[in-house]
């Protein structure tokens, strides 16, 4: 990757050394997103992983848009650990 700029390589590339996003991934109508949670009920989608290429036309997927929604109780049990309810 070039990068053409009248500033030194240190000064666009400090703090990177410190950047480490904290993604998850989630899905969403059969869809995973890979997102970095903006809060308790908000998620900021960073990627789409599908095989399907229609899936990539739907803007409501793309990088960047924020998602809302409410947590769900699990209907597995065990899902989110192994440990069962008391």
């Amino acid at each position: 990757m070039s990068i053409y700029s009248p500033l030194p390589p240190e000064m666009i590339w400090e703090g990177w050394e410190d950047f480490k996003p904290v993604w998850q991934e989630i899905k969403v109508n059969g869809r995973i997103l890979q997102v970095e949670m903006q809060g308790f009920n908000q998620a900021r989608v960073v990627r789409l992983l599908s095989t399907d290429p229609a899936d990539y036309l739907n803007s409501a997927y793309q990088p960047g848009c924020i998602l809302s929604f409410s947590p769900q109780q699990s209907t597995t049990p065990g899902a989110i650990n192994d440990n069962p309810p008391v």
